[in-house]
Formats: C-alpha cells, structure tokens, sequence
C-alpha cells in the first residue's frame, strides 16, 4: 500500500505516482462495472428468482441508499484513519457483495448483498479525492482527475457490453461470481 509517494517531476509523474494513478483508475472501472451488473442481469434474475417489478425496483436503487447515506460518513473517515486501508476494505467488501451476488437465491439476500454493495463504494470517491490531494503536485491532479473520470465512463460502457454478452454466454451468476474475484486481485498489488 502507498505511505510515502515521494515528489513527482516536474516534467512527468514519478513510476511510483503513475502506478498509485493506473490503480486508481482500475478501481473507479471495476467500481462502476460492480454498480451497474445488475440492470443487466435484471430479465435473467427477474425471470429465474421471480421477482416481482417493484422488488426489482428495489433491487435496483438499494446500491444508491447506502452509497448516498455513507458519503459523509465515508468523507470523515478518510479524513481520520489511513485512506489506503480505508479503500482497500470499501474495494474488499465490494468485491465480496458483488461475488455473492452471483450466490444470492431471493430478493432479501440480494437486497442485503446490493446495501453492502453501496456500503464499499461510498468509500471511493472520498479516498480517489484524498489520495490525490496528499500524494499528486498541482499540476498533475488535472490527470489524476482525468484517470478517474474516464474510469467512471469506461467501467458502465464495458460493463454494459462485456456484462451482457459473458451473461447471456455463461449466465448471470458466473459473470457475478467471477467478476466479484478476479476484482480482489487489484488488493494485491495496492496493498
């Protein structure tokens, strides 16, 4: 995990900051291809679990009231603890609830699983903002912003694609599964 990033040249970002921003702009990718999975799986899941349309509704906003409602609480505790370890256990409980989701046999437990999803990634943005206040010179936070930012538009654009191509390949459950633990590998080279 980052503690000390040392000083960028003024010319381009140290080896050690650029590795730091390829990690963050993996996560905010992976970040947005958890988020979005199960709109895409939502007619397989539906169909399979027999889910009514409102419970899919609920299914389906469920990841936005923890991820809204944990924001600040989220923004105190990078203020106050170690934000490395602060977005690696948001990215692990992510990657967790994302990989049971592939599990999940009812509405109740994937409703659980979609909470605990938001509850992971509140964490990120808070984190991505702080790691690049401490560690990124002023001149290059305009890049760092920029990794992040195309991470938030690829993540949904590839996530829609790939998602829906691999699930209607092998199923919604796989992808889910799979998706959720191969993700726990980017912990490897942050931590």
């Amino acid at each position: 995990m980052p503690t000390t990033l040392g000083v960028a040249e003024r010319n381009g970002l140290t080896a050690r900051l650029s590795g730091v921003l390829l990690l963050l702009g993996i996560s905010v990718f992976i970040n947005y291809v958890d988020r979005g999975n199960l709109s895409v799986a939502a007619p397989m899941l539906k169909d399979e679990l027999g889910i009514s349309a409102v419970e899919l509704g609920a299914l389906l906003s469920a990841f936005f009231w923890t991820y809204a409602c944990l924001q600040l609480v989220s923004g105190w505790l990078v203020d106050r603890l170690n934000v490395n370890w602060v977005l690696a256990g948001g990215f692990f409980l992510w990657s967790v609830a994302t990989a049971g989701t592939g599990m999940a046999h009812g509405f109740w437990s994937l409703f659980v699983l979609r909470l605990l999803l938001g509850v992971g990634e509140s964490v990120a943005y808070p984190s991505y903002s702080k790691i690049i206040a401490l560690h990124f010179p002023e001149e290059h936070r305009g890049l760092a912003n920029a990794v992040i930012s195309a991470g938030l538009a690829l993540g949904p654009g590839f996530g829609i694609l790939a998602g829906g191509m691999l699930m209607a390949r092998f199923g919604w459950r796989p992808f889910f599964i799979v998706l959720g633990l191969v993700s726990l590998l980017w912990l490897v080279p942050w931590l």
